[in-house]
């Protein structure tokens, strides 16, 4: 089973960049298109690791609470750009990968990830 991670974001992402510089300070993987704003990142034997899905932008008051709860609703301001990034199953680093992903994207574009590392959770 695939593990899910959602970056919700206050800027639009611009994903290949963060992915190049986890790349350049010594991220083991490939990235490539898959399809419009998507991305797979596979490791160095050709193996999907993590899928970054196209960003949405989030207009709609209520929506984030309604998918994620209240707690996540009301770390993000709206209009937010959703994320989904998700680990391939039974794959050595991919939930590693996809969390460090997100909470690059996050650092860079501002907003917060779901689930919460398990530190932030009350």
């Amino acid at each position: 089973m695939t593990s899910d991670i959602i970056a919700l974001l206050r800027n639009q992402p611009d994903i290949p960049t963060v992915v190049e510089g986890m790349i350049a300070f010594g991220e083991p993987l490939r990235m490539r298109e898959a399809g419009p704003g998507a991305v797979h990142l596979y490791d160095l034997e050709g193996r999907l690791t993590v899928s970054i899905e196209a960003p949405e932008l989030v207009r709609v008051p209520g929506e984030i609470e309604r998918l994620l709860g209240p707690q996540m609703a009301g770390r993000v301001r709206l209009p937010a750009w959703w994320v989904e990034i998700r680990a391939a199953a039974g794959m050595p680093d991919a939930r590693r990968i996809a969390r460090r992903f997100a909470d690059d994207i996050v650092h860079w574009q501002g907003g917060a990830v779901w689930p919460p590392p398990p530190e932030e959770v009350l």
